[in-house]
């Protein structure tokens, strides 16, 4: 798949997988409107990855059949309760609410607002990836694609498959691929535009109207609003690559909006419909519930100040309040690494290249993320939608408290080699890239709150041109398009750059594989039989024979993991002649081919691989064939077996 056009019917269907088996739950709850939509990719994912690691534990393959059958149990499950819940208030027709429930009429503006966040993106992005079969310059993609390789060729889905890791994105992308007979690699590219294109704008709108209102105006800028960050989705898009982390971010607005829709209305389907999308949302990533539990706690420390401000509470009961809810953060925040040793690892993940707390400000704020400019436009922006909250829009208050919230947490971690704040931000691996994308959330709610100020302006300096009547239409059209061109068009090009980069690097060493690379290996793998495994330097890209050809691979990452058969044979490979236990690990993972490269992946770890590095030199190695940088041997240094 070399073109976009081909790729069509892919994104349809990647498009209603996504959506429509979530929909049909929520709707189920009394969830209707654009956030009803929203939030069914999230409901859709904790379905698939859910039931997908059920069928694992019986024993039962990951079939189409299996997944109809699932997704119509859920559905089933939701509208027996939705039924329950319809004739628990008020005694109306179960039968008639549940359609009407069902047969919602959507809102013109509010489609028009979506496709215009849709329209943007990928007019943005697909330029710059250039084809679906593009490969990002990253090791993480080795990995993910591996993985959803791993799944379609065994039929497990499940988030033990083949270690514990979360698999709401490899499921969701394999199930879609597995209805299509599509490649690993076009099909995860475009799965992903469906994600930043599609799942984020809608999700954007949803959250900008439950924040700001539903005038005519706010929605279509919260359609535009939905493109003016570089941080999310274009850098997630490449940098990483942080699939799965991608797709919990392009999800946490609906799952924002929706909570805070829960949290004051107390309407119990509201309340159960952000209940059901939890499990999905962390088995995307788990980080994505931390970032909802910090914009929970700002929501109600914004609060508990509001009602203390508004004298509806006194002020020794919202100390008091305040006070207590700091306790119990301060307690879980010191004691999770305790209980949990993965969290303990994450958080002692470590960068290097601190800046100071200017330069941090600089990059999540004026948008310098690992580009040179100041993204003005959008900083013009920013500052305009915060005075209209602050001015007019009060009711939004706690987005702006939420969004300074992110742009501190962003400064710790990149600004600060402290082990006091590797605690707080170690939930997102420290990595202010991670950050970044989440500012993005309340960042555009911001952003479109940057059009009634600009209306408001323009309408005082329109106000000797035309008729009054004109005036107000005149004013929202130029209010509403200012987002676009000062983003959008004025930083266009940065834009293009920074996602052409991750997919087209100019230094050779920072390409995994190559056009003509892949070719070589694609010859190569046709000469090992089906069954037999191959092993090689990871940074040679080998690893990716198994999610490109399917050819088995010993290595399926970059860089491998520090033990086990790996380890050993990456090691002890050289000297296998007189290392029977190297010959015995060959033989668990029915290793008997072996592929040398002049080719070095810029992600160098030669202590964990050095066995492999000089083929030709190694006694029990059989040379076969030479194509492009790859030559494949035939491993005969431990005889037959």
């Amino acid at each position: 798949m070399t073109s976009w056009t081909a790729a069509i019917p892919v994104f349809v269907v990647f498009v209603a997988l996504a959506f429509v088996p979530g929909w049909l739950v929520v709707r189920a709850f009394g969830s209707r409107g654009v956030e009803a939509v929203a939030i069914s990719p999230a409901v859709t994912v904790g379905v698939l990855a859910g039931f997908s690691t059920v069928a694992s534990r019986l024993g039962i393959r990951w079939t189409w059949p299996v997944v109809l059958a699932c997704i119509a149990l859920s559905v089933l499950v939701a509208w027996l309760v939705g039924g329950w819940l319809a004739r628990s208030r008020g005694g109306r027709d179960p039968e008639l609410h549940l359609r009407r429930r069902l047969l919602g009429r959507p809102r013109p503006d509010v489609v028009v607002a979506c496709l215009i966040g849709v329209a943007i993106a990928l007019a943005t992005m697909l330029p710059a990836v250039g084809r679906p079969d593009s490969l990002v310059d990253s090791p993480d993609a080795v990995y993910h694609l591996n993985r959803i390789r791993t799944y379609l060729e065994t039929g497990d889905f499940s988030l033990f498959n083949p270690t514990f890791y979360p698999n709401g994105f490899h499921t969701w992308v394999g199930t879609g691929l597995m209805m299509l007979g599509t490649p690993v690699l076009p099909g995860t590219n475009v799965a992903t535009l469906v994600l930043a294109a599609v799942v984020w704008p809608v999700g954007c709108v949803a959250l900008v109207r439950h924040a700001l209102g539903k005038s005519l105006l706010v929605t279509y800028a919260a359609g535009f609003a939905s493109a003016a960050f570089l941080a999310f989705p274009t850098t997630l898009l490449g940098w990483g690559v942080l699939w799965p982390n991608m797709m919990g971010t392009a999800m946490t607005p609906a799952a924002l909006a929706l909570m805070l829709q829960a949290a004051r209305s107390r309407h119990i389907g509201k309340v159960l419909t952000f209940a059901v999308s939890l499990p999905g949302l962390a088995l995307v990533h788990p980080n994505v519930l931390v970032s909802l539990v910090v914009f929970a706690l700002v929501w109600f420390a914004t609060a508990r100040l509001r009602a203390g401000v508004l004298h509806h509470q006194p002020w020794s009961t919202v100390a008091r309040d305040l006070a207590a809810v700091a306790v119990v953060v301060a307690v879980a925040i010191v004691g999770a690494p305790f209980v949990s040793s993965r969290l303990a690892a994450t958080q002692a993940y470590t960068w290097t290249g601190q800046v100071s707390i200017w330069s941090a400000l600089g990059e999540v704020v004026g948008g310098r993320l690992m580009i040179f400019p100041v993204l003005w436009g959008l900083l013009a922006l920013l500052a305009l939608g915060i005075g209209w909250v602050l001015w007019r829009a009060r009711q939004a208050i706690p987005i702006v408290a939420m969004w300074l919230a992110c742009v501190g947490l962003y400064v710790m971690a990149a600004s600060s080699t402290a082990s006091w704040t590797s605690l707080i931000t170690g939930y997102w691996y420290s990595d202010k890239v991670r950050l970044a994308s989440l500012a993005a959330v309340p960042g555009v709610v911001l952003v479109a709150g940057s059009a009634p100020m600009v209306r408001l302006l323009l309408q005082q300096g329109l106000h000797r041109l035309g008729s009054v009547r004109r005036e107000p239409l005149l004013a929202a059209a130029l209010a509403v398009a200012l987002i676009p061109a000062l983003t959008v068009v004025l930083h266009g090009s940065t834009r293009y750059r920074l996602l052409h980069n991750f997919f087209w690097p100019t230094q050779p060493e920072r390409v995994i594989l190559s056009e003509e690379e892949t070719a070589s290996l694609a010859r190569i793998a046709q000469q090992i039989p089906p069954g037999q495994a191959v092993v090689g330097r990871p940074e040679n890209g080998s690893p990716l024979m198994w999610a490109l050809f399917g050819t088995d691979t010993l290595y399926r990452s970059i860089p491998i993991p520090a033990s086990g058969d790996g380890l050993l044979i990456g090691t002890g490979f050289g000297d296998m002649a007189h290392r029977p236990d190297v010959c015995a690990a060959l033989a668990r993972n029915n290793v008997r081919w072996a592929i040398g490269s002049s080719h070095t992946y810029w992600l160098d770890r030669p202590e964990l691989t050095s066995g492999l590095m000089h083929l030709d030199q190694v006694d029990g190695v059989e040379k076969v064939e030479t194509v492009g940088q790859y030559t494949l041997y035939r491993i005969t240094g431990c005889g037959p077996a």
